[in-house]
């Protein structure tokens, strides 16, 4: 078998679904592509209501005996974009920049999360000289938005011993464990005023914004949290419309605000919070543009105004909780406020259940004694790291193998997975996570790093050939 045909053909697989628009709750066509796929090599498949699907290929000549295995990716992927590109990711293909080294997208998203997690499958369902157990090829949806793909997916026909996920993002990482997750809604009506103050826009852009999992405690500028911070300097503001965020969870790179204010001397107010702010290198391209608006306005009375501002900064979030790395955190996502009605979203994650619940609560009674309507929902589980895991010692062997005796790091990640949602639908399986290199998943700088999806097909290839 020639390691590198595999790999060559690992990217024309990956090149070939990023022609098909995958968007959450998008996924039907891309759905029937991995159908179409299964019925062209003669392998058993279904897909369910949710554009889940399933492929079984059973078990190889000489390989009868062996255990039975899972690999599952999902088929969506976060569409995010630079302001001034046109991409429509309801029906353009990602266009993909290609070097010798990686791939990158042109002002998109690359999809490579998890995008290459599917491609990976898709190569080990059509390759026989890949000798298999009984194998199960399992295609999530919905797995950006909350996960509602492996909530609702039936596996009650899947026997497996060994379940190996393709959502990772380092490749000289095993990971055995994740955070659990819940996201927040806060949602509140408001009276409108006739304005008679001045009235400004303030847009920020240009923060580097990223996964709000794995990117947390890089220091990362909030766009609409710092838009709060701003306006908490100012005198008598009456909020008109605030807009900001677009996915549940990335951390905001941008946010438009507008309001009126007695503040004389705008700009030196806002220069005043900017400069009181030590920003991450990633975010020397920040823009905050101030500009001051004409015309008959209504807003929010100055203590709705307050109120909105307050829970912005009061909220727990960022980095609450440390140990030898994230145990909690929470990331404001999202917020609307027009025609009075304010709608704002919160992710909060944990790899502590019981912190979870505590600092949710806490959100959530904040914001009640500032009078929102609360909704949690989007909940899914942690994944505890199984100390007796013989999935993790084999792959581990076979990453030796092809690293020339170098060991991996074997730990937990703060972002969230499937694994745990999938875990409580199987009895008894041993479950790792694995993937190539991508960096600023989640943002239109999104890489995949070439080297390590040749090293990770490798890796797949020798740990098969070791499954006992």
């Amino acid at each position: 078998m020639n390691v590198d045909e595999k790999y060559e053909r690992l990217l024309e697989l990956f090149e070939e679904i990023s022609k098909i628009p995958r968007n959450s709750k998008n996924e039907k066509e891309i759905a029937l592509f991995v159908c179409d796929f299964a019925k062209k090599h003669g392998l058993e498949y279904k897909m369910d209501d949710y554009y889940n699907v399933i492929v079984k290929r059973s078990a190889d000549i000489g390989m009868e005996n062996k255990k039975s295995i899972m690999f599952q990716a999902h088929l969506d992927m976060v569409c995010e974009k630079t302001l001034g590109s046109t991409h429509n990711f309801d029906i353009d293909p990602i266009e993909i920049i290609k070097n010798d080294f990686l791939y990158t997208a042109k002002d998109t998203t690359l999809g490579a999360d998890d995008g290459i997690g599917v491609s990976t499958l898709l190569l080990l369902m059509e390759s026989n000289d890949i000798k298999l157990p009984l194998t199960y090829f399992v295609f999530t949806t919905q797995e950006e938005i909350g996960m509602d793909g492996a909530k609702n997916i039936d596996l009650s026909d899947v026997d497996t011993n060994y379940l190996i996920n393709l959502d990772s993002e380092e490749e000289n990482s095993v990971i055995v464990g994740c955070a659990g997750g819940v996201t927040l809604y806060f949602e509140k009506e408001n009276h409108l005023f006739d304005i008679n103050d001045p009235v400004y826009q303030i847009e920020i852009s240009g923060l580097k914004g990223g996964h709000s999992g794995v990117d947390i405690d890089k220091g990362r500028e909030n766009a609409i949290c710092l838009n709060a911070k701003i306006l908490s300097s100012l005198s008598n503001v009456h909020l008109i419309s605030f807009d900001g965020g677009t996915k549940t969870n990335v951390i905001p790179g941008s946010s438009k605000v507008v309001f009126s204010t007695k503040t004389e001397n705008i700009e030196d107010a806002v220069n005043s919070v900017i400069e009181s702010i030590n920003f991450c290198p990633e975010d020397r391209d920040a823009k905050i543009n101030v500009k001051k608006l004409d015309g008959q306005f209504q807003g929010l009375s100055e203590l709705s105004s307050k109120e909105i501002i307050s829970l912005l900064l009061g909220l727990q979030q960022n980095v609450i909780s440390m140990a030898d790395t994230v145990e909690t955190s929470g990331n404001v996502a999202t917020i609307k406020l027009d025609n009075g009605l304010i709608k704002l979203c919160e992710s909060m994650r944990s790899n502590v259940s019981e912190q979870l619940v505590y600092y949710r609560d806490m959100n959530i009674n904040f914001a009640d004694s500032l009078g929102f309507v609360i909704k949690a929902d989007e909940e899914y589980p942690g994944w505890d790291y199984n100390l007796k895991s013989k999935l993790v010692d084999m792959y581990i062997s076979a990453y030796q193998t092809v690293h020339n005796g170098e060991k991996p790091i074997v730990s937990s990640i703060h972002a969230g997975l499937e694994c745990g949602l999938l875990k409580d639908k199987l009895s008894d399986v041993d479950i790792i996570s694995i993937g190539p290199d991508v960096e600023d998943v989640h943002t239109p700088n999104e890489k995949l790093y070439l080297k390590s999806c040749r090293n990770l097909i490798y890796t797949i290839i020798e740990f098969l050939s070791k499954i006992d």
